[in-house]
């Protein structure tokens, strides 16, 4: 009997009628959970620097195509075309796309040109997440793609997945809207952002004091009458404000009113109270190295595993976007052009700034165990901000050094002059890797020679 390829079961994924309803909290769902994400990455100071210390991390990244068939694979040539020839730079697009860190997802649609008799990407544009009206839904589960309606015309424009590219920071049961990265750090900044509303009340009433009005004898104190006398007291404080137009008008003398003093002193230091949650939202983004400091506390032990953790959130965060970007936009435009689709993907040189140091203690260690090829100079050369160097250049260095140490006299003075035995066996040792080496090398040459 043959075997059953049907998919059964689901993923439980919340939706309703093309709505994510996953978040257990309403005001995180959708659109509105759309409003404050973008209140905390505009308000909050925080927020902000964390989500610019992500994009500055990214955006020197070098990009770009491997193949399993080597470098000379004609579709890595094809495709740097392609990405280099669209109408928005490269890091316009991952400028965008790096947007998915703060909503949990970033759409894009694909946008084909043709060019030589080839299909090309002339873009990849940019739908907001805030147009997003409803996902759409085969009877399988899967994702079809979604209806967009936004600004500034409000049309409804459906979009098919095959045109899409979304960038998502979870697939946590294929949600499209994977899950915002400040999903964790909503309840410090909620707090924060209360108190300090608090502390800015507490502060101007600390200057200009508690106002207190006295009612005369006879006034009316009808709370639910807006003319009675209560109710229009009630509106001079409210609105009493210590400014350029600060002014109270009593209507005679029996009315009272004192502007008193709170006393100055409180209970608790907001300060501290602020500071720790902002701490926490840090915390929710492994980004605690921001702070660091701030305080006079913190060790270079500390700063240095902090950041390398920050470096690996970086690294990930690229791996996404390559991932992503190779699935869903290299396969698709090799395939439109009757190119094989395996074994080709977007690759990146790893985020943040290489310790030479460590480098270099690194390479001492192991660095006769290791085959050195002439692109592994070239890497080295990036790593260290060398000046680059052809690889077919370091080939031809290599090989003069070679030919210059084969005609070397053979010092044999300063052999039976060396200062003592071991000293004596070490120059012999390094004598006999560098006629090693010669050898390999002129052996190698003479193969290539041979194989044109």
């Amino acid at each position: 009997m043959a075997k059953n390829t049907k998919e059964i079961g689901y993923t439980g994924l919340i939706e309703w009628s093309g709505m994510v309803m996953e978040d257990f909290l309403k005001e995180l769902r959708g659109k509105k959970g759309y409003k404050r994400y973008n209140e905390m990455r505009l308000n909050s100071p925080v927020v902000g620097a964390l989500l610019l210390a992500a994009e500055r991390s990214v955006l020197p990244i070098s990009w770009f195509y491997s193949s399993a068939l080597g470098e000379k694979d004609p579709r890595i040539e094809f495709l740097e075309k392609a990405r280099n020839g669209m109408s928005f730079s490269w890091n316009d697009h991952i400028s965008e796309a790096l947007t998915f860190l703060p909503f949990g997802y970033a759409p894009f649609e694909i946008v084909y040109k043709r060019e030589n008799g080839k299909m090309v990407w002339r873009k990849f544009a940019f739908r907001g997440q805030d147009t997003i009206f409803q996902w759409l839904r085969d009877d399988a589960g899967g994702l079809e793609g979604f209806i967009q309606m936004g600004a500034p015309t409000f049309e409804m424009k459906t979009i098919p997945i095959e045109k899409l590219i979304i960038y998502r920071t979870r697939v946590e049961k294929n949600n499209p809207e994977g899950r915002s990265i400040l999903r964790t750090a909503w309840v410090p900044y909620y707090y924060a952002k209360n108190i300090m509303q608090i502390e800015a009340i507490g502060v101007e009433r600390d200057i200009a004091g508690f106002p207190v009005i006295t009612l005369p004898p006879g006034a009316s104190t009808d709370e639910n009458d807006s003319n009675s006398d209560y109710s229009k007291a009630a509106k001079v404080g409210r609105n009493i404000r210590n400014d350029e137009q600060a002014c109270l008008i009593l209507p005679s003398p029996d009315w009272g009113f004192e502007l008193a003093s709170t006393g100055g002193t409180r209970l608790f230091d907001t300060d501290a109270i602020v500071k720790r949650y902002e701490s926490r939202i840090l915390m929710s983004a492994l980004a605690q190295f921001l702070i660091l400091g701030q305080d006079k506390v913190g060790t270079q032990a500390l700063s240095s595993d902090l950041t390398d953790f920050w470096g690996m959130s970086v690294n990930a965060i690229a791996d996404v976007i390559s991932e992503t970007h190779t699935k869903f936009a290299v396969k698709r435009l090799l395939a439109l052009n009757g190119m094989d689709t395996e074994g080709i993907r977007l690759e990146h040189t790893p985020a943040g700034d290489t310790n030479l140091a460590e480098l270099g203690d690194f390479f001492q260690k192991v660095g006769s165990k290791i085959t050195w090829l002439p692109s592994d100079e070239t890497w080295l050369r990036g790593v260290a901000n060398l000046p680059e160097a052809d690889e077919d250049l370091i080939v031809e260095e290599r090989e003069r050094k070679s030919q210059e140490m084969a005609f070397m006299p053979f010092n044999a003075e300063y052999f039976s002059t060396a200062p003592d035995d071991d000293e004596r066996k070490l120059q012999e040792r390094r004598l006999e890797r560098l006629v090693k080496v010669f050898m390999n090398e002129q052996k190698d040459r003479i193969i290539k020679e041979t194989t044109k």
